[in-house]
């Protein structure tokens, strides 16, 4: 019966060795393919990414080359041979800083025509879309119709909008350069009104309300400015007459005392 035992354990081990045998010819190749894969794309995904993080500091230090060229028209030279031959969003940020470069050397129609290539750049971040759209309103504002100014800075004074503060800024500017003082006043009222807003910007936009006020005629005045001026007119009043009595008091402190004194000296 050992002996038996022992044969059918040898043979049984024998069947398993062949199985085995059989499921690695079959499917061993493909194991160490995969293994294979997985290691090239390990390596792959590591060169690619060092060749991007290289491209990148490439284009971001010709960025900082054309920023430290003093000369505007040279500057813009350098921007835009970065803007041209850039990739992933440099572009866009190379052509923002050469329409500054150009603007700053006078040439403005140059700058609003790179505001507008940034404007039609496909898969362009919405952002840096309105800020062009920005841009390009504040560099043309003085010879831009004031109707014309409205409509573009319209959906950048949208609640949300990035560029809100500096687009209803100058959306009271043309409201007064078409000569509607009110609406104006509704747009900077709109600026004190944001959360968070920065004390520069609120004492900017106030100034700028009580200027436009005193141009007004009372009758033209929004109803909570006039109560504004009756409530601080109100304060006044009572102050004033507080200060009566104390000058009705001192000449009779100055008869008491004198009294005083004469009726010492009898």
């Amino acid at each position: 019966m050992a002996e038996s035992d022992s044969f059918i354990q040898e043979v049984s081990e024998e069947v398993r060795r062949d199985r085995m045998y059989a499921v690695w010819r079959r499917y061993g190749p493909w194991l160490i393919a995969a293994i294979v894969l997985a290691v090239l794309l390990a390596a792959g995904k590591g060169w690619w990414e060092n060749k991007d993080a290289a491209r990148k500091a490439e284009l971001g230090g010709e960025l900082l080359a054309a920023d430290a060229i003093e000369d505007p028209d040279e500057a813009a030279t350098a921007f835009l041979a970065v803007a041209e031959e850039g990739e992933y969003q440099y572009p866009v940020l190379a052509r923002l800083r050469a329409a500054a470069s150009l603007a700053a050397a006078g040439k403005i129609d140059e700058a609003a025509a790179q505001y507008d290539a940034i404007k039609a750049t496909e898969g362009v971040d919405p952002r840096f879309h309105d800020l062009a759209e920005l841009r390009s309103v504040m560099l043309l504002s003085e010879r831009m119709d004031p109707d014309e100014m409205l409509d573009r800075l319209g959906p950048l004074t949208v609640d949300g909008s990035v560029w809100r503060l500096p687009a209803l800024e100058y959306e009271a500017a043309a409201h007064v350069k078409k000569g509607e003082p009110k609406q104006a006043l509704a747009s900077l009222r709109t600026i004190l009104d944001i959360p968070q807003l920065p004390p520069a910007a609120q004492g900017r936009a106030t100034e700028l309300i009580e200027a436009i006020e005193a141009t007004l005629d009372p009758e033209d005045k929004p109803a909570e400015d006039i109560a504004s001026d009756d409530a601080s007119s109100e304060q006044a009043a009572p102050e004033e007459k507080t200060e009566e009595p104390e000058e009705a008091d001192a000449p009779s402190t100055d008869e008491d005392a004198s009294a005083t004194g004469e009726g010492a000296d009898k």
